[in-house]
């Protein structure tokens, strides 16, 4: 008695599950007709005392490429700053040479309009001849030159015109010693020299300025090492 009433039941649940797809319009979607199904068998089995239990539905998964997008990896964090003094490039140092040419020039320019004494003694600053006021200058700077523009002329090293640098010493005839030096100055670049020489003491003298200090060139020494 028992299996014909469950062979009944069978039977009445794939009758209603033929009954209720014929209802079913074509066209609708998957979750209105599993709706529309469930309600109708659940309807019919009341009537007949029978109970229905609506299938749960299984979660839905997301299909690949339909998920929620990824959230973005977080930003690498930035290195910690190095302290501001080595962000600052560093100054190249200028050499050594180019330094001391440059106070040279300040020392000599300290003494501009000093007068111009032939023979003046080096053991004052009043007055200068041409190369009492270089050894002055040189020697303020810690550099000891001879006395006389031909003996200063012997010292440091051969430096070719087209090569002379800021505080090279320039050496000249004059008309009255046309055959040996007799002067001598500092180059002190731009093609300016700063020597002393008659009236006006020291000054700066193109060196294209003057005929005899065109004419009367006979060589560059330089003595900063």
């Amino acid at each position: 008695m028992q299996f014909f009433k469950r062979f009944r039941k069978v039977l009445w649940m794939g009758a209603l599950t033929l009954v209720v797809s014929a209802f079913i319009p074509g066209g609708t979607s998957y979750a209105a007709a599993s709706k529309s199904a469930h309600d109708l068998i659940q309807s019919i089995f009341n009537r007949v005392g029978l109970k229905y239990e609506v299938p749960k539905a299984k979660p839905e998964t997301p299909s690949k490429g339909e998920g929620v997008n990824p959230a973005p990896a977080p930003a690498p964090t930035p290195p910690q700053q190095e302290e501001s003094k080595q962000q600052q490039p560093v100054k190249p140092e200028q050499p050594e040479t180019s330094t001391l040419a440059d106070r040279i020039i300040k020392t000599g320019e300290k003494y501009l309009g000093t007068p111009y004494k032939y023979g003046a003694s080096s053991n004052q600053t009043n007055y200068f001849d041409c190369s009492s006021f270089v050894q002055r200058v040189f020697k303020e700077n810690g550099i000891n030159l001879p006395r006389s523009s031909r003996q200063q002329a012997k010292v440091g090293t051969y430096v070719p015109k087209n090569q002379i640098q800021k505080g090279d010493l320039l050496f000249f005839t004059t008309s009255y010693s046309p055959n040996q030096i007799a002067h001598v100055g500092i180059y002190a670049g731009n093609n300016k020299i700063l020597h002393t020489w008659g009236p006006g003491g020291v000054r700066y003298d193109d060196l294209n300025g003057m005929k005899w200090l065109r004419e009367g060139y006979v060589t560059a020494r330089r003595v900063i090492k």
